[in-house]
């Protein structure tokens, strides 16, 4: 997987419902690690698109 899969978005209050396909039921989590930072990424089940809402630790 390279970074061009990943669709960053800006948070709003909530994200639960996907924006590519509408799956309305949450996401699964992955993490990635960018340098020193560690990427929190959000998977959809149903399509598999994968989001950056910025989180990181």
């Amino acid at each position: 997987m390279i970074e061009s899969d990943v669709t960053v978005l800006d948070m709003e209050e909530e994200f639960r419902i996907c924006p590519a396909c509408g799956y309305k039921d949450g996401f699964h989590s992955m993490f990635r690690r960018d340098g020193e930072i560690m990427k929190w990424l959000f998977i959809c089940p149903s399509c598999h698109k994968i989001f950056d809402i910025g989180l990181k630790a």
